[in-house]
């Protein structure tokens, strides 16, 4: 196991390490495609290096439908391939990470006038349980319009025919890139957040050897030097692409959605549910004590850093709601939190935007660069393996295989789901004198698996320190992100650590003085630079609850 850490208290020993080192791979974009390389490229025993501009799962990465999808949605796309793969990653990323992985049973209704009938379900279900692998004891059940809507008395009855129930898997994106790209730094590779590309090194033959980037914390220039170097930026692939050569053929297309939460009550489905409106498909996904409801999709051609919630965005949502659930009396009134997020298509000049590409692609440049653009978030392992194969054709030094199928992430060292559990109990029992309720140590588990037990010994050590509970809670756990998580903004906190941005924003309101206290006596803040944090995070409240014309 590797000395370095991952910590934002040792951000300048992990700069040195950058500058000093010479690496087999550096990857630029830490999402969960440049995070699962990172994984990848290290468990083969090569030298990894990893940069990000921002926060890790900070774009794309972090706004998802938080499903690990097994790839039902491709089969009216007669996409068999794409389904068996990842039907079968879908189980390795289940295994390796099971505090952040788990499954739901999710009921798929059949609606007159839309795509799917009686006999079309039950024949895609059938062949989805086969391409995908699914488990026995998870295969479909198909149900009659009676059943039907004793399962779900929300639905229109009007309109719903059936149903086929199956189970999808959920997930939280943004931990799940997080564990991976700290796995990677646990097992050796450097990993750096807020270093943004500015520049590429090249040879004297023009070949890419590594890059120039700026520390955005401290502002001081990086040189880091490479012998292969993977553009892996999600949604800005193309702007690091401007940087090494003029666009030419294939370029990125940006498409948004977005998604809405309400408080579980407003929207009290028994079950996930999955379902057509005029041909798209709709998640409405219990989560807690809250539902959250998605996605639309729009080609985006907009500031890609500061991305907001249309309100005849959300009106769509809600119509949709409105036709499947017409009994709720629902309306923007009830939406307690939203995300907006863009994934990148590639499109080729003369191509309609129908036939923009969803699949992940590799591209090369005469300097050596590779990119790597589209893709999955299910299907991580997959797209690091094809780059590392991909190198593999003209580095003869990289033969051996991706062995990350049986890698347990970081706060993932469970071997069964009775297993972790079981460990919420134990640990309620262990720190019983902390008074932490049985939920709030489930939720801990299920954020911060077999690490919880860190977090619980520094909860302790804040016992004295404040005597509201929550606020105590929330104090060590600051710390603890900071510390052993690299965090290093309020955002990196409420956003991509915890969730309390996307599915408790009163939380946030309550905690946001002391989180920004105790970041930065962690982080030295200065009085401006705190301001300037609890502006940010100000805004970011007010943009999750703002909807533009």
């Amino acid at each position: 196991m590797s000395t370095k850490t991952f910590s934002a208290l040792d951000r300048n020993s992990t700069i040195k390490q950058m500058e000093n080192e010479h690496f087999d791979l550096l990857v630029i974009g830490g999402g969960i495609t440049g995070s699962g390389i990172a994984l990848d490229a290290i468990n083969r025993g090569l030298k990894v290096g990893l940069i990000e501009r921002n926060d890790f799962a900070s774009g794309t990465s972090s706004r998802s439908g938080k499903l690990i999808h097994g790839g039902l949605k491709y089969l009216q796309k007669l996409d068999f391939n794409v389904i068996k793969e990842i039907g079968s990653e879908r189980d390795f990323v289940y295994n390796n990470a099971r505090h952040l992985v788990y499954p739901i049973k999710m009921n798929f209704p059949l609606i007159k006038k839309e795509s799917y009938n009686l006999l079309t379900l039950k024949a895609g279900l059938s062949l989805y349980d086969r391409l995908a692998g699914v488990k026995k004891d998870e295969r479909h059940v198909i149900y009659g319009r009676k059943k039907t809507l004793q399962y779900e008395p929300l639905f229109n009855e009007k309109t719903v025919t059936g149903s086929g129930a199956y189970v999808e898997y959920r997930t939280d994106d943004s931990r799940l890139t997080l564990e991976v790209a700290k796995t990677a730094s646990e097992k050796g590779a450097t990993v750096l957040n807020y270093a943004e590309m500015t520049d590429f090194l090249q040879d004297e033959n023009n070949h890419v050897k590594g890059v120039i980037a700026k520390d955005l914390i401290q502002g001081q220039n990086i040189r880091i030097t490479a012998a292969h170097v993977v553009n892996a930026a999600g949604p800005w692939v193309d702007e690091v692409r401007k940087k090494d050569r003029p666009i030419t053929g294939k370029y990125m297309v940006l498409a948004k959605g977005i998604h809405i939460v309400f408080d579980h009550q407003s929207l009290p489905v028994k079950s996930s549910i999955y379902f057509q409106h005029k041909g798209r498909m709709i998640a409405v996904i219990p989560r807690g004590d809250s539902t959250y409801v998605g996605s639309t999709e729009s080609i985006y051609k907009q500031d890609m850093d500061d991305i907001y919630v249309k309100s005849k965005e959300v009106d769509y949502l809600i119509g949709c709601l409105h036709s499947m659930f017409p009994s709720l009396d629902l309306g923007k009134k009830d939406v307690v939190s939203s995300w907006a997020g863009i994934r990148p298509l590639i499109g080729e000049d003369g191509n309609s935007p129908a036939e923009l590409s969803r699949h992940d692609e590799i591209f090369e440049s005469d300097t050596g660069l590779i990119t790597i653009a589209g893709g999955k978030l299910t299907g991580y392992r997959k797209m690091a393996e094809r780059v590392l194969q991909h190198m593999e054709k003209k580095d003869s030094t990289i033969k051996s295989k991706n062995t990350t199928d049986h890698v347990k992430l970081s706060g993932g060292h469970f071997n069964s789901q009775e297993e972790i559990t079981s460990h919420v109990p134990y640990l309620q029992g262990k720190f019983k004198h902390l008074n932490l309720s049985i939920e709030e140590v489930n939720d801990y588990v299920f954020r911060y698996g077999s690490n919880t037990e860190n977090l619980l010994k520094l909860i302790d050590r804040y016992d004295d320190r404040l005597e509201d509970k929550e606020l105590r809670n929330i104090a060590a756990e600051v710390r603890y992100t900071v510390e052993h998580e690299m965090a290093a903004s309020l955002a990196d906190f409420y956003d991509r650590r915890t969730s309390y941005l996307l599915f408790d924003l009163d939380k946030v309101k309550r905690t946001l003085t002391v989180v920004a206290e105790e970041m930065a006596q962690l982080l030295e803040w200065t009085e401006a630079r705190t301001t300037d944090e609890i502006e940010k995070m100000n805004y970011e409240v007010e943009k999750a609850l703002t909807f533009v014309e």
